[in-house]
């Protein structure tokens, strides 16, 4: 998928102190950069958590930002053949598990598309952002809910607040609080490499990228 991921540091004196929104664009590879990125692409490993159960997968994933995405997942110790296929286009989203495609309802098609929207929100410029104190910032793209971002003292993102509209049986409202960790570059895009989610205060997923891509719009 594109190469292996380094382990990135933004410029030392690409600081901007008195504005987190400067800040957090300048730590994640500059404006004009990341207003060209066309897809992020990962591959790595996760453990999600099934009640009370740990499960580990392997995980790869394409997201166009705020446009489509596709997650491919299957278990560590059963191998890409039992790979299980989630897909997001703007308007739905389908299951592929066995060969065969299934539609997902529209209340859970726009949950995995919310859910999938954080990523891209990591990206900065594709969505409408406003500061809030001097490590936070609110962003919001239309069609999918506002996320909370809190920045590190380099600039970098390192959580996030993000409240879905959880489908049926889910209670009405998910509250994700996402914290990251680690940096992964490439083409001068820097992204977070380890995720953690907690959904309704408890830990849901731990994610480690260890391969990751970007391809960009011709300058």
């Amino acid at each position: 998928m594109g190469g292996a991921a380094a382990i990135a540091a933004f410029p030392a004196s690409a600081k901007h102190p008195l504005d987190p929104i400067a800040h957090a664009l300048a730590a994640a590879g500059g404006q004009a950069l990341l207003s060209r990125v066309r897809v992020i692409a990962w591959s790595g490993t996760a453990r999600m958590m099934i009640g009370r159960t740990p499960v580990d997968l392997m995980v790869e994933t394409r997201i166009e930002p705020f446009a489509r995405a596709r997650s491919d997942t299957w278990l560590t110790s059963e191998g890409r053949s039992a790979t299980q296929t989630i897909m997001v286009e703007r308007d739905s989203a389908f299951l592929v598990h066995n060969g065969a495609q299934t539609s997902l309802p529209q209340p859970q098609a726009y949950f995995e598309r919310q859910k999938l929207a954080a990523y891209s929100y990591l990206l900065l410029a594709p969505a409408s952002l406003s500061p809030s104190g001097r490590r936070g910032i609110t962003a919001i793209r239309d069609g999918y809910p506002p996320i909370a971002l809190t920045l590190a003292p380099d600039g970098r993102i390192a959580s996030a607040d993000y409240t879905l509209a959880g489908p049926p049986p889910n209670p009405p409202l998910v509250h994700q609080h996402l914290l990251f960790t680690g940096t992964v570059s490439a083409l001068g895009i820097r992204f977070p490499r380890t995720t953690t989610i907690l959904q309704n205060g408890r830990p849901v997923l731990r994610m480690t990228i260890t391969d990751f891509s970007v391809e960009l719009d011709p300058s």
